[in-house]
């Protein structure tokens, strides 16, 4: 027996129409088009973050930034590994609008100065770390 296989694709398409199915078409992948910088600015834009002190804002920051470059999944680890903190200390800064320690902020720059992870990283966290040192040089000067 010998086959056809221009008769069997004629088949087949007929087959196709008459069971009248729609052709699947694989939709496009979500474009993925904003950096980090641009991810972190949108989250902080928020009301809540808007109402933040300085200070606040820069560790809301810190947070943000170090959740979306994969060096902590939560709040708790944030708080205890960055910050130097009981595990609750962030939460407790966003919900009661409190102005985070001296002691704090600096824990978080010099943790933040101790990761040295790839050099597309590096340039974040380097901006934090300059960031940081400016607000707390702020902080202290008030003292004087």
């Amino acid at each position: 027996m010998i086959l056809n296989f221009d008769d069997i694709a004629k088949r087949m398409s007929e087959i196709k129409r008459n069971l009248n199915t729609p052709e699947r078409t694989v939709p496009p992948a979500p474009e993925h088009n904003k950096s980090i910088d641009d991810e972190v600015r949108d989250e902080l834009k928020s009301p809540r973050n808007q109402e933040q002190t300085e200070d606040a804002q820069f560790i809301t920051k810190c947070y943000k930034y170090l959740k979306k470059l994969g060096y902590i999944d939560s709040q708790y680890q944030f708080s205890e590994q960055f910050l130097n903190k009981n595990k609750y200390y962030y939460g407790m800064i966003l919900c009661e609008q409190r102005h985070p320690s001296i002691d704090s902020v600096h824990n978080l720059i010099r943790n933040i100065s101790d990761l040295n992870d790839g050099i597309s990283k590096r340039l974040y966290l380097d901006r934090l770390y300059e960031e940081g040192q400016s607000i707390l040089t702020k902080r202290i000067l008030k003292y004087l």
